[in-house]
């Protein structure tokens, strides 16, 4: 091979290298940027998982206290009906 033969192949192999580094290094910097973006957004449902289950104790809590109130009221209106039927039939 002569001596414009080798500088071809090494040309050859220059370019092919350019031409495959160039789309490798944006590959990579896409991969980095979703890899920081995939972690960002963990962090966040992370945030929104304890807000959620937070709301739902205080909602359960509330629904027991209503829950509770209504039976109270339901026991004073039986009370109030047996009462009042009571009295009518004296």
């Amino acid at each position: 091979m002569t001596e414009w033969g080798v500088v071809g192949v090494i040309a050859a192999l220059a370019g092919l290298a350019v031409t495959f580094s160039g789309p490798a290094l944006k590959l990579n910097a896409a991969i980095t940027r979703l890899a920081v973006l995939v972690e960002e957004l963990t962090d966040r449902l992370a945030a929104l998982e304890g807000a959620n289950a937070r709301q739902h104790g205080e909602l359960s809590g509330r629904v027991d206290e209503l829950r509770g109130q209504a039976q109270a009221h339901e026991t004073r209106i039986t009370v109030l009906e047996m009462g009042g039927k009571k009295g009518a039939d004296v």
